[in-house]
């Protein structure tokens, strides 16, 4: 599925009460801001939001098709990349929770 399909997946699932307030939004960048600043943060959020969302479906099907990788070799490129050094090994301690006696 392209960018462009799943752009226009997410419009059709999107209310349309959203969608009149983004036109809003992108027809006021034209002209000098009347909205309130809350209308466009939450406007800016929304926008946010929907990228994430192509996003995350793009990687799915990029998955399902074969083309991604385990989680744990993302992670370890990253890691590596990053310069992150590994996470120390975890020592598991026993602890008595009954009351202490003298």
């Amino acid at each position: 599925m392209t960018i462009k399909e799943l752009l226009l997946q997410e419009i059709d699932n999107t209310p349309n009460e959203l969608l009149e307030d983004l036109l809003g939004f992108l027809k006021s960048l034209k002209t000098a801001p009347k909205q309130p600043l809350a209308t466009y943060k939450e406007l800016l959020e929304r926008i946010d939001y929907l990228e994430t969302i192509v996003g995350i479906r793009k990687g799915l099907d990029e998955f399902a098709r074969g083309e991604g990788i385990p989680a744990e070799q993302a992670l370890a490129t990253l890691q590596h990349q990053l310069g992150i050094p590994p996470r120390p090994s975890v020592t598991r301690f026993s602890f008595n929770l009954l009351p202490f006696k003298k």
